[in-house]
């Protein structure tokens, strides 16, 4: 991934790197975002899905999906190593979304939560294409997204965010349909806690 990527849409960086140090990051996730993994619990709980590939999987939370039938992979070295530490039994590479090395059909679920605003459009559609390829059943992706009633506030956290290109889901869907060639089977939303997020959760097939 080159600089000028990272510099303009994955801003790893910013507050001195604040954002990369575990403990930091995931209290202040809590602080502003918290109750994630119960909202996507709500779609992916129903799937009893054996194996899983989760793109961009930062700490490691999403490993209870399925922790033996896991495998995590993000472009960020200091996040895998918590997530190795932290979740034994589940299985961390360091690799970028763009290149991981999997076969056709790897994996029941192939998820990518709360990473597609790291991306630009190029990169999304390119990342959901290797998702295709390597999911035998489900695709799951989802974001924190704009919306119609969002107020300032929360525009304004989003702002400070890492990743730089948050999307409606309207336009995810179009991604979806249009430049992926992927179904959409379910749509979910929900905010997280102290109501500054608002996440869409889509279950997506081939």
């Amino acid at each position: 991934m080159d600089e000028q990527y990272v510099d303009q849409v994955d801003r790893k960086g910013r507050f001195g790197g604040i954002l990369e140090n575990p403990y930091a990051a995931l209290v202040i996730r809590d602080m502003l975002d918290f109750g994630r993994w119960q909202g996507l619990s709500k779609t992916i709980g129903p799937l009893h899905v054996e194996s899983v590939l989760d793109i961009g999987c930062g700490w490691g939370e999403n490993s209870r999906v399925n922790s033996q039938g896991y495998v995590g992979i993000d472009n960020s070295a200091s996040r895998i190593r918590f997530a190795t530490r932290r979740y034994t039994k589940s299985r961390f590479i360091h690799a970028d979304a763009l290149e991981f090395p999997f076969e056709a059909e790897s994996f029941d679920l192939v998820m990518l939560i709360d990473t597609s605003h790291h991306l630009t459009e190029a990169q999304f559609v390119e990342v959901l294409h290797r998702m295709k390829m390597c999911s035998r059943r489900w695709i799951m992706v989802s974001d924190p997204v704009l919306y119609q009633q969002q107020n300032g506030l929360s525009r304004f956290f989003y702002g400070l965010d890492r990743g730089a290109v948050f999307r409606t889901a309207t336009d995810m869907e179009a991604i979806f349909r249009e430049k992926a060639g992927l179904a959409v089977e379910k749509v979910d939303f929900f905010t997280t806690i102290p109501g500054l997020y608002r996440h869409v959760v889509f279950l997506l097939r081939k």
